[in-house]
């Protein structure tokens, strides 16, 4: 496997999740339904349980969304640095603003790829896997523990 370090096509006062909703803010005029200044807040800011985006929202962004990941060309050559996959690449690791949990959501469902846990999820399943396994563990000794007084083995 051959490991490269790529350099990030935007500059310093650039900033991908900004480009990211300026993407899907142009796609969303192609279709005839501007995004508002508050829709762009929204999707531009930090995902948070406390504020949960509005609903109406999120199907409208991820069906956007959607619509730019099929128009996007799929081979690396054809790519450009900046379009909204290559953006999300970046995007990502600033943080989890709303338009990339959109984004990596819809790329999950487009790949069939169930979507990743992060945070309180993360360690709940991580919890859940190993409580099942001692409860395997304490399922069997009793199985074992009720043959043997069964049989009278010793």
């Amino acid at each position: 496997m051959s490991w490269l370090i790529k350099r990030s096509p935007f500059r310093p006062d650039e900033d991908p999740v900004v480009h990211m909703v300026d993407l899907l803010a142009n796609e969303a005029i192609k279709t005839g339904t501007p995004l508002s200044d508050l829709d762009r807040k929204i999707l531009s800011n930090e995902s948070s349980a406390v504020e949960p985006m509005p609903e109406a929202l999120r199907q409208r962004a991820k069906l956007l969304i959607a619509q730019i990941f099929e128009a996007e060309p799929r081979d690396d050559l054809e790519r450009t640095p900046k379009d909204f996959g290559s953006s999300l690449e970046w995007a990502g690791d600033l943080g989890r603003s709303n338009i990339v949990v959109l984004a990596e959501e819809v790329a999950c469902e487009i790949a069939h790829i169930p979507p990743q846990l992060h945070g309180w999820g993360l360690v709940k399943d991580k919890l859940q896997l190993v409580g099942c396994g001692l409860l395997f563990v304490v399922v069997f000794s009793a199985v074992v523990v009720g043959i043997e007084t069964l049989f009278g083995w010793k």
